[in-house]
């Protein structure tokens, strides 16, 4: 189970959820950030400040690090890397597929991971060499080995070189897979692989807020994962990198990144 030192990181992650929540379905004024296709809005901002707050209040100690504000530096070799809302785009459109994500990492490490889904209620959370957990119940990936009948994720940061989304998309295509998801929140998509739900991600070069609490629920969980040339990382906070339910399906993904 997970250590109760944690339990305040699982009740801000809540909280940050329950900001959201209450603003889906309403029409929220966009603020533009780095691209088009980056932005923000007041259901972001709020969640994040309540998820900042409970965060300095419980570990006032720990340096963090979030989608909105930035750096928090307090110095320390612990940090919280917060995305106050994964899948804006999503919650923006009326799409009730976002999460909201807290990951503690130390060097290199990434110690526990906290996501929630408020619309399903569901907590997904994760503690190094704890195992992964959803509303409490322990989750692991599925064991499906054969291609044509796997789901696989394709996540890409928004500045990722034009035609790298497509190639990749195209060759998985090519594998005869049953399925290929942009889903646009690689946190639910790692739960999902966590959960059993699907088979496979590819993903590059995105922020370490993105990623950091999914990566370690899903490698609880069972998943395998390696770099585009397959060997095993080295550095957990790598933002490029293939993740698997580590059956033979890793390897045929493998053979189109390479």
């Amino acid at each position: 189970m997970i250590s109760k030192e944690y339990n305040e990181i699982i009740k801000a992650v809540k909280a940050g959820g329950d900001i959201t929540k209450k603003y889906f379905g309403k029409v929220l004024k966009i603020e533009g950030k780095s691209i088009p296709a980056d932005f923000r809005t007041k259901a972001d901002l709020e969640s994040e400040q309540v998820i900042i707050k409970i965060l300095s209040k419980s570990f006032p100690k720990y340096n963090i690090i979030s989608e909105e504000v930035g750096e928090i530096n307090r110095g320390s070799e612990y940090t919280f890397h917060v995305d106050p809302l994964d899948g804006t785009n999503n919650f923006v459109l009326g799409i009730p597929y976002f999460s909201v994500s807290i990951g503690l990492t130390k060097g290199e490490e990434i110690l526990f991971g906290a996501i929630y889904n408020p619309i399903l209620d569901n907590m997904y959370c994760a503690q190094k060499g704890r195992g992964a957990y959803l509303n409490g119940k322990r989750i692991q990936v599925n064991k499906e080995s054969d291609i044509k009948n796997s789901s696989v994720s394709v996540v890409v940061a928004f500045d990722c070189p034009d035609g790298y989304e497509s190639e990749v998309l195209n060759k998985i295509y090519t594998k005869d897979a049953k399925r290929i998801l942009t889903n646009w929140s690689v946190a639910l998509d790692l739960c999902l692989l966590a959960t059993g739900k699907i088979e496979g991600i590819i993903i590059k070069e995105i922020h370490l807020w993105d990623f950091c609490a999914g990566k370690l629920i899903a490698k609880e969980a069972g998943a395998m994962i390696t770099d585009f040339e397959g060997a095993l990382e080295k550095n957990e906070k790598s933002a490029t990198f293939l993740i698997t339910n580590g059956t033979k399906i890793h390897k045929e993904i493998l053979e189109i990144l390479k």
